[in-house]
């Protein structure tokens, strides 16, 4: 909490005063103090002026100087991303959760240090600014940047002083936010980091459907082609023998008409599978998910989700298993408690493994003439024999 700290008493002397020596002067008895001599024009002039001295030092001294005492055992923790996202949301959550049940740590919150701008292209325009204001603060302990955005705007403000925790990115390593995956390269700066995730999600989705052309929909920035794993994709397919349909034309606000535009090109080029990304027309929060999977389904196109089985449960063929993410957050608010006990942040380890788990959907493979292998149903982690749409955002 800031605290006042108050200026010491000033004694000021009126201009014309010299010190006189000490006499001793008869009153009764004997006392010593100064004598002042009569340099004022008036003495209604050496009234004022005595007391206008004597108010500046009363204000001097009750006017309070106000800081922030940093308190060292309470943590101060600033936030950016560049917009509103489910997955940001329940991984933030999640660290939070994790972080606060240390009980050797207070944590703060600043609402005034708390910045999610908006997905629109003039709304991202100010990430920079907002970057650049966090790092230029003396208050915060901790800086987290949620996702590959965010995180590349406060590293390219970064000041070298205060500790940045990167989250919610699909692959530093591939968006150039670090070395590789034991060092960040940059000493205020940690995330997590996981190896292979997405060349395996791919892996999986062919091994099972055995398509020929995946369709990909991403936004044509350095930060859009690593939310589609488009390189992964782009290395294997190759190997696996399946071409990748590429729509990206698709603004930073990842629209719900931007995205199906980019579905029927993709289905005129040929797609036979489509990769379910993290995108914002993708996003419960913010649109309408559902009718975009009855449209695939419609059109018999089976589908992957990247980001867990809600979107399986909903509709989607088969996808990763709900990302559990209790141990995100046990993994994040870890390097955070490092950085507060004085651990610098890129001597903190990154790398974290996570094996992945499969969720399918019985319902929506007979909709689309797919049979399921009798081993995928074996080692499916959660299988859905119907479609269930996840209940409606309560604000």
């Amino acid at each position: 909490m800031p605290l006042e700290r108050y200026r010491a008493i000033v004694i000021l002397s009126p201009p014309g005063f010299e010190p006189m020596p000490i006499q001793p002067v008869m009153s009764g008895h004997y006392m010593n103090r100064p004598v002042l001599p009569c340099s004022f024009s008036s003495p209604c002039e050496a009234s004022r002026r005595w007391f206008s001295f004597i108010l500046l030092g009363v204000l001097t001294t009750l006017a309070p100087l106000h800081v922030h005492a940093r308190d060292g055992s309470v943590k101060r923790i600033g936030y950016l991303e560049a917009g509103h996202f489910w997955l940001f949301d329940r991984t933030y959550a999640a660290f939070s959760q994790a972080l606060g049940s240390n009980s050797s740590i207070s944590l703060d919150y600043p609402l005034d240090a708390h910045h999610s701008p908006g997905w629109e292209p003039e709304n991202m325009a100010r990430l920079p600014v907002l970057a650049k204001d966090l790092m230029q603060r003396h208050d915060l302990d901790l800086i987290v940047g949620m996702g590959t955005a965010a995180v590349k705007a406060l590293l390219a403000a970064n000041t070298g002083r205060t500790p940045i925790l990167g989250m919610g990115m699909a692959d530093p390593v591939a968006a150039g936010i670090v070395r590789d995956s034991t060092d960040s390269g940059v000493d205020n700066f940690t995330c997590q980091v996981i190896v292979d995730r997405w060349t395996t999600m791919f892996r999986v989705f062919h091994d099972v459907v055995r398509f020929k052309k995946l369709g990909v929909l991403y936004q044509n920035t350095s930060e859009g082609r690593v939310y589609a794993a488009l390189n992964d994709v782009q290395a294997i397919a190759p190997e696996l023998g399946f071409s990748v349909a590429e729509y990206g034309d698709l603004s930073t606000a990842e629209t719900d008409d931007e995205c199906r535009r980019g579905l029927e090109k993709l289905r005129e080029e040929g797609m036979d599978a489509f990769f379910i990304g993290p995108l914002n027309c993708f996003d419960w929060d913010s649109n309408d998910v559902a009718a975009l999977l009855e449209l695939l389904r419609d059109w018999k196109i089976p589908t992957f989700a990247r980001d867990g089985s809600d979107f399986v449960k909903a509709g989607a063929l088969m996808g990763f298993s709900t990302w559990n993410f209790g141990p995100t957050g046990e993994f994040l608010a870890n390097q955070a408690a490092a950085i507060f006990t004085g651990s610098m942040p890129r001597s903190i380890s990154m790398l974290d493994r996570m094996e992945p788990t499969i969720a399918i959907n019985l319902e929506t493979a007979a909709k689309i003439g797919f049979h399921f292998p009798l081993d995928v149903l074996v080692v499916s982690d959660e299988i859905f024999e119907r479609t269930i749409l996840p209940a409606p955002r309560k604000d």
